[in-house]
């Protein structure tokens, strides 16, 4: 038996791909247009590194995750998932709209957790998915990231050694994100709508 849960669930290839990250941040930047370098940076580590760094405590993420669950509002303006990588494997489960069609917090913890237990990708992917994000703005791709912006955030992300970001406060303030990272594979389990 194979043991997926430490088995790399990455092709490094996509990382690299000027055409299929422009599609993947393309696609966020049209529906969520305050997004600042600092939200494309963070699209990009969740979709090459997943969610692991959140389960320092497994107690803890589930407690906040309840409470958060909780205390949002039920709503129908987002989408229920929306992708984080090229290949449509790992997305962000909105909370809103979640809530609204009556979610299982417990099937959405052990997706959570499960997800969690999986190696998405490497520090070098990231790095490479960086790269290509930073090209594209060099290249004119999104009009919206003023290029010194782009290239103030780049150094700080290689002197900080790609470090886990928070969404900007734009983001947060335009979007009130509320959300959870999820394997493609568990949302059958997930979406009753």
């Amino acid at each position: 038996m194979v043991d997926n849960k430490r088995r790399p669930c990455s092709n490094p290839d996509m990382w690299h791909s000027p055409a299929a990250l422009g599609e993947l941040i393309g696609g966020h930047v049209e529906r969520y247009p305050a997004m600042a370098p600092r939200d494309v940076y963070k699209l990009l580590y969740q979709g090459v590194l997943g969610l692991a760094h959140l389960l320092a405590s497994p107690e803890a993420f589930v407690e906040r995750l309840r409470t958060e669950v909780e205390g949002v509002s039920a709503g129908d303006a987002d989408p229920l998932w929306e992708t984080v990588r090229p290949d449509g494997r790992l997305g962000r489960l909105n909370l809103r709209p979640f809530k609204a069609q009556g979610g299982d917090v417990e099937q959405l913890v052990a997706a959570c957790l499960q997800t969690a237990e999986r190696t998405w990708g490497t520090p070098d992917e990231l790095r490479a998915a960086w790269a290509t994000f930073v090209d594209l703005c060099r290249a004119g791709q999104w009009p919206v990231f003023s290029l010194p912006e782009v290239e103030v955030f780049s150094a700080w992300v290689e002197e900080q050694g790609y470090p886990v970001a928070h969404h900007s406060a734009r983001y947060r303030e335009a979007y009130w994100p509320a959300y959870r990272l999820v394997s493609s594979e568990f949302l059958p389990l997930i979406d009753r709508g």
